[in-house]
């Protein structure tokens, strides 16, 4: 199987060419959710959901840090500055440790508590850094790091009477409280204590367990903190105050939780979801709300001054403590752009170039936009009035005219303009029905725009579960299909795609549980104000041996440069040859694709998941499967594997991919995976309209022997036949390309690297579109 990226590559072309840069990934994270806060000198370090960023105070400049950067997870659980290495330790739930270097940005790995399997769980819940050693709260314990070795020295996973491998939230290491350097740890159990110089720490009966005050109320300890010889508990309930007894005493300050403490020389600060907790010593203490800003998920005293607060929303602000009243105003506030939350499902690619994301699957959740600049938006009910008491966007369709279209499971269809204007369709306005049995609540399955402009819409549940909006704005519902297998209450259509012939391929779901796919319907409409010249096929029958579904549960169509209709099973794919009478004809079978090289197997990809197909511009076929992402082409004898992406050769986030969309204006190819959004730039864009002068890149070219080089060929139409040249006139090589792009491995027809020389590269049109012609000179 071949394979093909390149990590990081930037080429630029001069000239009147475009620049390109080929294969290089993009994280589309969403850091409006900062879990943790650590500071150091000017610079501010943030961990998100969506990975790490620093602030520089001096310039108010931002820089992100994520997967594709090289960090070990989408989502960082702590983060802590190291300014005695220059380094940044980054935690993350699975166990693993990142350093990034806070000058350079390299950043290292390592899976020393990863691999502790001995541990179901082997989450970082905090960093602390003591002179050479590191020391880890983790799910099973405290853990010691050593940083100019690399690796684990030691680790605590008995804490005196806890049960083994008990978690540990915080660590807090001082010597005031209890008169000599000491370890506290904070469990779900109470609060650990070990002499920091103890003999064995290992031994259970090292470590003392102080319960009194907490356990009565069965109160897990998030966070410690002390000032002045007194320590602080953070609970899921209360902030408490060690008494000289080791009693903890309610502060009776919030009844929620107190994940974070950070404290200067004269108090103590804790966040408290909506408000902070401000202890100066020898007083009762007191709350202070903070305008603009909700959830804070950890505190850090800044050292310039006032409070750093990483919010669960709004990324992080900094605000001074006021001396006496209960609020208190950020003066920096710090969102790195991007989306505003981090899960997506369905995403579609305009003509033009901007993305429409549907949002999470949840309650209180919109859908997004991304333009050409990089500028992201969000549309909800809390962003448009228009929008209010709406959720669940799902369902997004990129139209023709720039619009955006989003359906709501629940609230109807929004159309966003090119002026980012929203209208909301539902019973009032539109044909759109609500589901049986409720008022409103409409259902929307799919969406999609046919080649007159027409939007076509699904819902499921009411006696009309197919819509179409002509181009002028005129709404038609269409009643279910019944027959071949559908029923009069057969109401639950899903995904709607619309082939060349203006077929309407309908994913059908099971009308008692709308979770399942149950199989594919297929309907010529004819006149759009007649249902009685509409003719359909139903397929839900499990085919064999080739023919037939692979899967019955459908979950996508498309339709490639060849007039083949894909179907995505939870069982393989398949394909119509599209003669444009699907609908009537009889005969018509689903195929199942093989590979070309049997070694493979005979059926490409089956038994995969297939969650989504897509098409690129040289007419290969994107399957997005729970095993990752694979494009395929077709090839003499069957199909070949081009690309085979998964979280272990490629920093795509999770090998559950949900959604594929391409953009074939620049090559950029989408992925929605389960854990976010990422990207990366493919050799396929869409072709010329007529025939240029060829932009070739790299150019020159070095070739070494053992290596294989890739050259591209941009600037093609879309069928081309291509011939290189060598110096002295002699056929070197002949291609034949589709799509706009190409790739030479710089070898003749025999396999063999070309020598030294400017190679001359014709390309003719295969229809008469003429020939265009490049240089690229070679070096070895």
């Amino acid at each position: 199987m071949r394979t093909f990226w390149l990590f990081v590559v930037l080429l630029l072309v001069s000239g009147s060419g475009r620049a390109q840069s080929i294969s290089t990934w993009t994280a589309h994270t969403s850091m409006n959710e900062a879990i943790d806060v650590s500071q150091d000198g000017s610079f501010v370090w943030v961990a998100t959901s969506g990975g790490v960023f620093s602030y520089d105070e001096s310039n108010e400049s931002i820089q992100n840090f994520t997967i594709v950067d090289g960090l070990a997870a989408v989502a960082a659980s702590s983060v802590t500055v190291d300014s005695n290495r220059s380094l940044v330790w980054v935690g993350f739930s699975d166990g693993t440790l990142n350093s990034i270097h806070s000058d350079t940005g390299v950043i290292q790995t390592f899976r020393d508590i990863q691999r502790a399997d001995q541990f179901s769980d082997r989450g970082v819940n905090e960093i602390v850094v003591l002179g050479d050693s590191l020391f880890i709260a983790t799910a099973f314990g405290v853990v010691v790091f050593d940083p100019s070795r690399n690796e684990v020295i030691d680790s605590y996973s008995r804490l005196g009477s806890l049960p083994p491998a008990s978690e540990v939230l915080d660590i807090h290491i001082e010597s005031s409280v209890a008169g000599t350097p000491t370890i506290w740890a904070a469990t779900e159990s109470g609060v650990a204590r070990a002499p920091l110089h103890g003999v064995n720490l290992q031994d259970p009966s090292s470590w003392e367990i102080e319960d009194a005050g907490f356990s009565e109320a069965s109160l897990s300890i998030l966070s410690l903190e002390s000032l002045e010889g007194v320590l602080y508990a953070g609970t899921d309930q209360d902030l408490f105050i060690r008494d000289a007894t080791g009693r903890y005493d309610r502060s009776n300050l919030t009844s929620r939780r107190v994940p974070s403490l950070s404290a200067d020389d004269s108090k103590v600060i804790g966040s408290a979801e909506f408000r902070l907790i401000v202890m100066e010593a020898g007083t009762s203490g007191r709350t202070v709300s903070i305008s603009g800003l909700s959830f804070p998920n950890a505190v850090e005293v800044s050292q310039s001054g006032g409070v750093w607060i990483a919010s669960a929303l709004t990324g992080v602000g900094n605000g001074q403590i006021p001396d006496s009243g209960s609020e208190m105003t950020l003066s920096v506030s710090v969102q790195p752009s991007g989306p505003s939350e981090g899960e997506f499902t369905n995403i579609s690619v305009g003509s033009n170039g901007e993305l429409w994301v549907g949002g999470a699957n949840v309650p209180n959740t919109g859908f997004h936009h991304l333009d050409i600049e990089g500028a992201w938006t969000t549309y909800s009910s809390s962003t448009s009035s228009e929008l209010g008491g709406t959720a669940r966007f799902l369902h997004v369709f990129a139209g023709t005219d720039g619009t955006g279209w989003a359906g709501s499971e629940g609230g109807g269809v929004a159309k966003v303009d090119e002026d980012g204007f929203v209208t909301l369709y539902n019973g009032t306005n539109s044909s759109l029905e609500p589901a049986a049995g409720t008022q409103d609540f409409i259902i929307v399955g799919g969406a999609y725009e046919d080649e007159d402009e027409n939007m076509w819409f699904t819902t499921r549940g009411s006696g009309t579960p197919l819509h179409v909006r002509s181009k002028d704005g005129q709404w038609t519902a269409f009643g279910p299909m019944i027959g071949d297998g559908l029923l009069a209450r057969s109401t639950a259509y899903g995904q709607i795609f619309v082939d060349s012939f203006d077929q309407k391929w309908i994913l059908i779901r099971d009308e008692n549980n709308f979770v399942r796919h149950r199989g594919l319907a297929v309907l010529e409409t004819g006149t759009l104000t007649d249902q009685l010249d509409d003719n359909f096929r139903f397929f839900d029958d499990k085919g064999a041996a080739g023919v037939g579904l692979p899967g019955t549960e459908v979950y996508s169509v498309a339709e490639d440069k060849d007039g083949l209709v894909w179907i995505g099973t939870n069982s393989g794919p398949a394909f119509f040859v599209n003669t444009g009478i699907v609908a009537r004809d009889p005969g018509a079978q689903p195929i199942w694709p093989q590979w070309a090289d049997r070694s493979n197997g005979t059926f490409m990809l089956f038994g995969l998941h297939i969650n989504d197909i897509a098409i690129d511009p040289a007419g290969r076929i994107w399957f997005a499967t729970n095993e990752g992402a694979w494009l395929v082409e077709s090839v003499e004898g069957g199909y070949a594997s081009v690309l085979h992406f998964t979280v272990d050769n490629s920093p795509i986030f999770s090998d559950e991919i949900l959604s594929i969309a391409v953009d074939g204006n620049t090559g950029r190819v989408y992925f929605s995976t389960d854990r976010g959004l990422v990207s990366f730039i493919s050799d396929a864009v869409n072709p010329s309209a007529s025939t240029d002068d060829l932009i070739v890149f790299p150019n020159p070219l070095r070739l070494s022997d053992g290596e294989t080089p890739q050259v591209f060929i941009d600037g093609l139409v879309s069928s081309t036949t291509i011939r290189i040249v060598s110096p002295n006139g002699s056929l070197v090589r002949r291609l034949q390309g589709r799509g706009g792009m190409m790739r030479w491995d710089g070898k003749d027809e025999n396999g063999r690297l070309v020598s030294s020389g400017v190679y001359l590269i014709i390309a003719v049109g295969d229809n008469d579109e003429g020939t265009a012609y490049g240089k690229v000179a070679v070096i070895r």
